[in-house]
């Protein structure tokens, strides 16, 4: 099973069995003695030696050549002495993106010699690949030990395969179960193993969870010290497997990523007799579906504090991301600011290099704020300092460290201060807070008066998920800080739009759905130049849940052309039909993922008017 590590007395024979042939060729021992019945090879070998040495000098010399030959490809293996993780397999009982799935994971082992056992297992789940700690009880580690954990906490099983040596190779197959356990101090989770040997004394191993942000965000877990051992009998262990249940009393534990892409599950082994050598294996699986994983992210922030409202005042920002926990992960976000803040020249004198940024070394100095995580996965929000990064060739920006890796954006300047932060990982969050500080090194100021009532405090932002979908969201900003007896600005429309175009061949269907907080009359959808409109092209048009027909719908060139004779907060628009270009196809087939610039303009009941430009991710069928 799965011990302390104790030398196998066994593990020395193939060593004297060499000496003793090359010492027998050499003609210190005219004959063998002592030869074990490890192998048929050396059964063989052993006995045509003793044949060559009573055949006189006359062959001698042929069969000492024979003999060293036979030796050297005996004892090659022995250079490559490991344990090989022979054999993976994975299964789901769903492939649901984004779902709740039991995994059984089978590990299938083998040994070379077969004196050397497995010490330590390192298995490696993808990005997005999670378990809840928090959905099932967690067990203290003296329990565990006591092997009293509470039956809330079981999250799993295990099943272990081995051979017994002393009883002729009996193979004996011993159960367990897998408990959820209270983690240590900056662990996300813990898990414990015990294992449950016939005619012997439980075994337990604890297996320390890492999130590996240095390497793409896969999640490691490693499960060490596993026993040579059981009830005072030398084992091997031959097959290791591991279930675990993507449900625990009623709440998800598990979570397949929510991304459709390829994912790879790794399996490496060390042993104890060569601990510096690892030898590894992968499993992949696809998950499937990503368009029936909800996305349903929103936006809101303030601006100002007291005494920090005025033109040319550094001025804290908040821009904060709500999202559902059981929604498709946010996979990027772009965030204009309102035009009512700009930039502080000033505070960029000093920046973090990107050096000292990647070996979280960044002068204290460099801070300009905190990013706050809260995510269904920890109890407690994660809070992490913001800090100006410069970039070689681009214009500093904000980043922050997670788990050991780097978050750093991107800014553009225009009419607006836009942050794009992209390459975020499929890890599950419930809010997301980016505060810049404001005071003396502030890196924001205020362009307006924030307090007044004509000072435009619209932000926009597009978040694009791992399972494909494109949300876009504008809502006003809110202030805080106003002296008593200032009128507060009067809300504006807020908007979210998601949008998408499927492609078949040279088809393609374009769908863009809008929510408004006011009611919607008018609206021109056009086209870019990677899309055209075709006599057999159709679109489908509702507003406020209501088709519109006839004339309401109008297709002029690459612009369709929208009016509600009754007003409402909902437009949903599926073109069908589009002709794509051969550009976009090849991109397509290339694996590629190009967004195209797709202008929308809505009419709101009352005559005000807004135009968006939308950046449509394209998209294999």
């Amino acid at each position: 099973w799965i011990a302390p590590a104790r030398g196998r007395p066994a593990s020395a024979e193939p060593r004297s069995e060499i000496e003793s042939l090359v010492a027998g060729v050499q003609g210190r021992s005219p004959h063998v003695t002592g030869a074990t019945a490890r192998a048929g090879g050396s059964q063989e070998l052993a006995g045509s030696h003793g044949r060559c040495a009573l055949q006189g000098s006359r062959r001698g010399g042929l069969a000492a050549l024979a003999a060293i030959a036979a030796v050297a490809l005996w004892a090659a293996p022995l250079a490559a002495a490991r344990v090989e993780v022979s054999g993976l397999a994975a299964s789901f009982s769903s492939l649901q993106a984004g779902g709740s799935p039991d995994l059984q994971l089978t590990i299938d082992l083998a040994s070379n010699p077969a004196s050397d056992d497995p010490r330590d297992l390192v298995i490696t789940l993808p990005q997005g690949l999670v378990a809840n700690p928090l959905a099932a009880q967690r067990c203290p580690v003296a329990d565990f030990k006591a092997d009293a954990c509470p039956a809330g906490a079981k999250v799993g099983s295990t099943t272990v395969r081995a051979r017994v040596e002393a009883l002729l190779g009996a193979e004996v197959t011993a159960n367990g179960d897998v408990y959820n356990l209270v983690p240590g101090p900056g662990e996300p989770a813990r898990l414990g193993v015990v294992v449950r040997p016939p005619l012997a004394g439980a075994q337990h191993y604890q297996v320390t969870v890492r999130i590996r942000g240095d390497r793409g965000f896969v999640i490691e877990n490693v499960m060490s010290g596993l026993e040579r051992t059981a009830g005072g009998l030398p084992i091997r262990i031959e097959q290791i497997t591991l279930a675990l249940a993507g449900s625990v009393a009623g709440k998800p534990f598990l979570r397949l990523p929510t991304s459709c892409r390829r994912a790879d599950i790794a399996v490496a082994v060390r042993s104890w007799d060569e601990p510096q050598v690892e030898t590894r294996r992968t499993v992949a699986f696809t998950p499937v579906r990503c368009e029936r994983v909800p996305f349903r992210p929103s936006l809101s922030g303030t601006m100002g504090a007291p005494g920090a409202t005025s033109i040319g005042a550094t001025v804290p920002v908040t821009a904060s991301v709500i999202t559902f926990s059981d929604d498709a992960a946010v996979a990027a976000t772009t965030v204009s600011l309102p035009r009512a803040v700009g930039v502080n020249l000033r505070s960029l004198s000093v920046l973090c290099d990107p050096a000292a940024f990647a070996a979280d070394r960044c002068p204290p100095e460099t801070r300009v704020g905190t990013a706050r995580l809260a995510s269904p996965l920890v109890e407690r929000p994660l809070e992490l300092p913001v800090y100006i990064v410069r970039r070689d060739n681009e214009l500093p920006a904000l980043g922050f460290r997670l788990y050991g890796g780097s978050i750093i954006g991107r800014t553009k300047l225009g009419e607006r201060v836009t942050n794009i932060f992209a390459g975020l990982p499929d890890l599950p969050l419930s809010r997301f807070d980016l505060t810049v500080d404001g005071g003396p090194r502030g890196l924001l100021q205020a362009s307006s008066d924030l307090c007044n009532t004509t000072t435009p405090r619209d932000a926009e932002a597009t978040f694009s998920s791992h399972s494909g979908i494109d949300v876009t969201i504008s809502t006003p900003f809110g202030v805080d800080g106003c002296p008593p007896g200032v009128t507060r600005p009067p809300a504006a429309t807020r908007y979210r739009l998601a949008h998408g175009l499927a492609v078949r061949g040279e088809s393609a269907t374009l769908l863009v759905r809008v929510s408004a907080s006011r009611p919607l009359a008018r609206a021109v959808l056009t086209l870019p130049p990677q899309l055209a409109a075709t006599r057999r092209s159709r679109a489908t048009v509702t507003v406020g849940g209501r088709r519109l027909r006839g004339r309401a719908v109008a297709v002029r060139g690459r612009s369709l052309r929208l009016r509600a004779t009754r007003p409402g907060r909902t437009l949903v628009v599926t073109w069908r039909g589009l002709r794509a270009a051969r550009s976009l196809v090849r991109a397509l087939r290339a694996r590629r993922t190009p967004r195209l610039a797709v202008r929308l303009t809505v009419v709101e009941s009352s005559g005000a008017r807004r135009a968006f430009r939308l950046a449509v991710p394209a998209r294999r069928r």
